[in-house]
């Protein structure tokens, strides 16, 4: 298959070069972003490990699809224009590159190759000028696209921010102006993938003179003071990204360090209790309680540096598989929080002396 392939008048015809020749670069450039803003910096593999999650496919999908209907545009006669009305030059260009009598004999999977490569000294501006229209002007701002299209999907604010600075409903909220910036900075990084929202960086305290201790302090007294104002913003842009935590170690983290800074509803605390008790007081399988007591218990005395060795001994102790093992145990992990560590660890020494 030829460059002119893609200039075709038949649109499917036309669709198979492009993608031939977009799209291994598109991937590859995407890759970073949304690996940060969907799979918290881990490799997207999707389901069966053989391609990306459906959501990523997606993603890249709809950024193909949208430079090919620019480029046909183009192509048509029809190009974007700039801000002073002006046509974009490179989509010219490359629509010239794409229409002219070399692109005949110049093959689509050589050119592919070209698109992939770092721009260098002395790199045709076909070449230069494709790489920049159709690879990375569909990818801009794709970071921050995806991380806010997937909030609002699960209900999060669009501009959380915003809300926060501007809805009267968090005027109390924005009194105590200290409180409120270390408030908004949380919710920034739940949102960007952090994992604890009580990991508060180091500038943030320093700009306000604030010790980890009392910044800490504050910052829950501000997140359950949401929480009463505003129960189903604090769901949706708070618990639930502690929810979908993507690292299992960090769970330990938040579980270790302080119970209480895992906010959650009260609805979800006894529906965590209710579950626990249920697990420690089945009579059906009495030697699956035991073990689920054990582990429960274990749980409540584990760091982040033993969560690895914690998992063999579930694969081990229950004969799963390290998945299913991962699993089970990254859900118990969430009910204990949501329960209180301390309330399950007494749960479980009731339950060993009887």
């Amino acid at each position: 298959m030829n460059l002119d392939a893609v200039a075709a008048a038949h649109e499917q015809a036309a669709f198979s070069a492009y993608f031939s020749l977009v799209s291994p670069a598109l991937r590859e450039a995407a890759h970073g972003a949304l690996r940060r803003a969907r799979h918290n910096g881990k490799r997207c593999t999707g389901v069966d490990g053989t391609r990306w999650c459906d959501e990523c496919e997606q993603t890249v999908h709809d950024r193909l699809l949208s430079g090919y209907a620019t480029l046909r545009k183009t192509l048509a006669g029809a190009p974007p224009r700039t801000r002073t009305g002006d046509p974009v030059r490179e989509l010219e260009l490359v629509a010239g590159w794409f229409t002219s009598p070399e692109a005949i004999g110049h093959r689509i999977d050589l050119a592919a190759r070209l698109l992939r490569r770092r721009p260098g000294n002395g790199e045709p501006a076909e070449i230069r000028a494709a790489r920049a229209q159709l690879v990375h002007h569909p990818l801009m701002s794709l970071e921050a696209q995806v991380r806010r299209d997937d909030a609002v999907r699960r209900g999060a604010s669009a501009q959380p921010v915003r809300d926060l600075r501007k809805s009267a409903w968090a005027e109390p909220l924005r009194e105590d102006e200290a409180a409120f910036e270390l408030l908004v900075d949380a919710v920034v990084r739940l949102r960007n993938g952090a994992t604890d929202p009580y990991d508060i960086p180091a500038d943030r305290l320093g700009r306000r003179g604030l010790d980890l201790s009392t910044a800490r302090r504050s910052l829950r007294a501000s997140l359950d003071r949401l929480r009463l104002l505003r129960p189903a913003f604090h769901l949706a842009n708070v618990t639930i990204y502690l929810e979908h935590g993507e690292f299992f170690p960090e769970l330990f983290q938040g579980l270790s360090r302080d119970p209480e800074e895992l906010l959650v509803l009260d609805e979800e605390k006894r529906l965590a209790r209710r579950t626990v008790t249920a697990i420690l007081t089945d009579g059906r399988r009495p030697d699956h309680r035991v073990r689920y007591r054990v582990l429960l218990a274990r749980i409540c005395e584990t760091d982040s540096e033993n969560a690895a060795g914690l998992l063999t001994d579930t694969v081990n102790d229950l004969g799963i598989s390290p998945l299913a093992a991962d699993r089970f145990v990254r859900r118990l992990v969430r009910f204990i929080c949501q329960a209180g560590p301390d309330w399950v660890s007494d749960q479980c020494r009731a339950a060993e002396s009887t």
